[in-house]
């Protein structure tokens, strides 16, 4: 049985180096040429990452014509879950940790704006939702107050609310697995908030520029064409270091809902 192993953040595109993406996920599970079609194990650690990357990758293990078996090997927290969900048969090993919470994102503009994208988390926890229930026999309410208070379990508790189907003996893994580890749960709560933390101050960054641009259109557009500023006088792209301002715009659409 082939082995894929998935470690890192889930996002659209490689920004830090340490994100597994919808693209590289298809490629290891189907082959460059969609060659695959034999059973497979996933080793699963994640702190989580992009919803629409993460349903993305969802889809993909759904779709596999061969038997996936995926173990979270550490740690599958927040879009993470969404993830390994997918799995036909979906196990966690003794000392990993499961986390679910509300989706969550950084908005700017009016009262309709704000609106907007509090639509758009209500839609991103319900597709979420849309997915736990396919394993969890827990009543969708019980399930939206976990997700609500963000709820932590370790693998006899995942076990126990039906969200993976058992318990990993770590002796069936090479020496080298991360296995047999027991993870703390600081560190992981704290690996969870790095990504939010980048991820907002990246959605951040676009925030003002777009506050900026949109102080400084009205007057351009009101001039002459032939009194338009040139390129040299156009406002600045405000970007983080060695990230394309074309990378920070599509960061805006991380979040949005599956779409397929």
């Amino acid at each position: 049985m082939r082995t894929i192993n998935l470690n890192g953040y889930i996002d659209e595109e490689v920004w830090y180096g340490d994100e597994i993406t919808p693209s590289m996920l298809h490629d290891a599970l189907y082959g460059e040429n969609n060659e695959f079609s034999d059973d497979v194990r996933i080793i699963l650690n994640s702190y989580g990452g992009s919803c629409n990357a993460a349903v993305r990758m969802h889809d993909d293990i759904r779709a596999y014509p061969g038997k996936v078996h995926l173990v979270i090997s550490g740690t599958a927290a927040s879009a993470a879950t969404v993830l390994s969900a997918a799995a036909d048969t979906l196990e966690m090993t003794p000392g990993s940790l499961y986390m679910i919470h509300d989706p969550s994102t950084v908005a700017w503009g009016n009262e309709r704006d704000f609106g907007e994208a509090i639509a758009l988390l209500k839609a991103c926890k319900e597709s979420i939702l849309n997915i736990y229930s396919r394993r969890s026999p827990i009543d969708r309410g019980t399930l939206a107050a976990m997700m609500t208070a963000t709820t932590w379990m370790d693998a006899g508790a995942a076990l126990a609310q039906g969200f993976i189907d058992g318990v990993a003996d770590p002796q069936t893994y090479p020496a080298d697995s991360t296995a047999v580890h027991t993870v703390n749960r600081k560190d992981a709560e704290a690996k969870v908030r790095l990504w939010l933390d980048r991820h907002n101050s990246l959605k951040q960054g676009e925030t003002a520029t777009a506050l900026k641009s949109a102080a400084i259109r009205p007057v351009a557009e009101n001039k002459p064409a032939e009194k338009q500023p040139n390129a040299a006088l156009q406002p600045e792209i405000s970007e983080s270091p060695g990230v394309p301002a074309d990378q920070l715009r599509r960061r805006l659409d991380l979040i949005k809902p599956n779409d397929r």
